[in-house]
């Protein structure tokens, strides 16, 4: 499935991100070089007017900086250069403010992984990419197996995590209403869809919101009833903390089911 821009009514359009821990071109001379320098604009300027000397270009940069050190990958197309990866890195290193210079090489033919970023960390916390394909058959096959235990394991877990990210936003977030926008960004930036609040009615304790494009329920289509399970968990544990009271939620609409958005509808119990 190839993704462009998507834009949902009422919020900003979002564009695909590539990763680029893997990365595959056919045709192309693919290199990886990782520079530790100063963090100084004469440093990139340097660097950049080196590439475009030898007819070098960038696929892909990761720029991480500390204490005015910054360590760069980039992933280098070598196909037209005038010069080897190993010289330009010596020229590299030449250059004032760079401190060393690595290289990762490729795989296979037009194939380059970043074999030299690990472990993976979402705020000093280890994190780790699974593949849709991968996610597809630990949670259709958790529904399939177990029945309608599989969907309450799927419920309590995302209630737990729920209740969970309640207690981590709670240190950044001034608010109720801050903490929801925090829970929307950080959903939105870890793929797992785009969350839009229609009702946030924090006096009767009464919500109303979408998730576009949801990964969970993506993964279950084409289904006949909904199927965010997960994610119906997550939203009620969350809730749950905001509110000081337990709600109920139930899922309205779900994209398995061939509509739009998946509608998740909270509120008091009973």
């Amino acid at each position: 499935m190839v993704y462009g821009i998507m834009e949902f009514r009422g919020l900003v359009a979002v564009k695909p991100l590539e990763l680029s821990r893997i990365i595959y071109s056919p045709g192309k001379k693919l290199f990886g070089v990782i520079i530790n320098a100063a963090n100084k604009p004469q440093v990139y300027s340097s660097i950049i007017n080196l590439l475009a000397k030898y007819s070098i270009l960038p696929t892909s940069l990761f720029l991480i900086s500390e204490d005015n050190v910054a360590e760069i990958m980039w992933v280098l197309d070598f196909s037209n250069a005038k010069i080897s990866v190993e010289k330009i890195g010596k020229e590299i290193l030449d250059v004032e403010g760079v401190h060393n210079v690595k290289y990762i090489k490729p795989l296979l033919k037009s194939l380059l992984v970043d074999t030299y970023h690990f472990p993976l960390l979402v705020r000093g916390e280890r994190a780790c990419i699974f593949k849709k394909s991968v996610l597809r058959e630990l949670f259709r096959d958790i529904k399939k197996r177990l029945g309608e235990t599989g969907k309450i394991f799927l419920f309590y877990q995302g209630m737990e995590d729920g209740r969970n990210i309640f207690e981590d936003y709670r240190k950044y977030a001034k608010s109720n209403r801050g903490l929801l926008a925090l829970f929307a960004e950080v959903v939105k930036a870890v793929g797992w869809g785009v969350v839009e609040y229609i009702e946030t009615d924090f006096a009767r304790k009464t919500f109303l919101l979408k998730i576009y494009e949801c990964m969970e329920c993506e993964l279950c289509k084409p289904s006949k009833e909904p199927c965010g399970f997960f994610s119906k968990g997550i939203i009620a544990g969350l809730l749950s903390r905001i509110v000081n009271e337990e709600v109920e939620v139930h899922e309205l609409m779900c994209i398995a089911k061939g509509d739009p958005y998946c509608l998740f509808r909270a509120g008091p119990r009973g």
